[in-house]
C-alpha cells in the first residue's frame, strides 16, 4: 500500500467491512460469485500485512516475515484465485473449462514462484515515491513468467460474461500499465492498491435473482 501505515490499516479496515457484506450478499442471492466476491477481504488481509511492513521497516530482521508474506500473496494467490473465481461465476461450459485449466497453471505458475521466493536471501525494502519497493534477493524469472502472470490474472476478469467484472478486469490492467509507467520500482505494491480499490467494483456484478439460477446449475453439473 502506498503512503503510509495508516492508509495501509485505514484500506485495510475499509475492504474487510465491504468484503464482508460483498459475502453476506452473495451467499444470499448469487453463489456463483461468492470467490469474487471474497476478493476484498483478501485485499484487506494484504494491506494488512503492508501495514505491519511498514511498521517494521527500520528492523528488517523482525520485518522479513512480514515482507515475504505480502509477497507470498502477490505471488501465490492471485494467479490461481482468479480463474478459478472466473469458472465459478461462469455459466457457458466451454469457458468454464478454460478458466479451470488456467487456474491449474495458475497453480504451477505460483509453485514455481513460491519455491523461487523460499531459496532468495530476503527481500530488501526501500520507499520509492512515498510507496514501498520490495526486492526479493533471486536471480529474475524470465519474462515470460511475468506475461503469463499478468494473463492469469487480469484475462479472466476481461472476458467474464459479468459486466461488473469486466470493469474490474480493464481497471485492473490499465492500472498495471500506469504502476510500471510511473513507479516501476514499487510497481507491484502499486498494483495490488489499485487493484484493491477497483475490486469494490465486484458488488455490482452481485445479481439478487441469481441464487435459484445458481442452485439448479449446481445440479446440473
Amino acid at each position: 500500500m502506498c503512503y503510509s501505515l495508516e492508509a495501509s490499516i485505514t484500506a485495510g479496515l475499509g475492504l474487510g467491512l465491504a468484503g464482508y457484506g460483498m459475502v453476506a450478499k452473495a451467499l444470499r442471492h448469487d453463489r456463483r460469485m461468492l470467490l469474487f466476491a471474497a476478493f476484498p477481504l483478501v485485499f484487506s488481509a494484504h494491506q494488512f500485512v503492508e501495514a505491519a511492513v511498514w511498521l517494521t521497516r527500520d528492523d528488517p530482521a523482525v520485518g522479513q516475515p512480514y515482507r515475504y508474506l505480502y509477497t507470498l500473496i502477490a505471488f501465490a494467490v492471485w494467479p490461481v484465485l482468479t480463474p478459478f473465481a472466473a469458472a465459478h461465476a461462469e455459466s457457458d461450459p466451454e469457458r468454464r473449462r478454460l478458466w479451470r485449466t488456467m487456474g491449474g497453471i495458475g497453480f504451477v505458475l505460483a509453485a514455481y514462484l513460491v519455491a523461487q521466493l523460499a531459496g532468495a536471501d530476503g527481500i530488501d525494502l526501500s520507499v520509492y515515491r512515498h510507496s514501498l519497493a520490495y526486492d526479493p534477493l533471486f536471480e529474475r524469472p524470465p519474462l515470460v513468467t511475468d506475461l503469463l502472470y499478468l494473463a492469469l490474472t487480469v484475462s479472466p476478469l476481461i472476458f467474464s460474461e459479468r459486466r461488473a467484472i469486466n470493469i474490474f478486469g480493464a481497471a485492473v490492467f490499465l492500472t498495471f500499465v500506469m504502476a510500471l509507467a510511473a513507479n516501476r520500482p514499487a510497481w507491484y505494491s502499486v498494483w495490488c492498491l489499485a487493484a484493491a480499490v477497483f475490486s469494490l467494483v465486484i458488488a455490482l456484478g452481485i445479481e439478487e435473482e441469481r441464487s435459484s439460477d445458481y442452485d439448479e446449475l449446481e445440479m446440473q453439473r
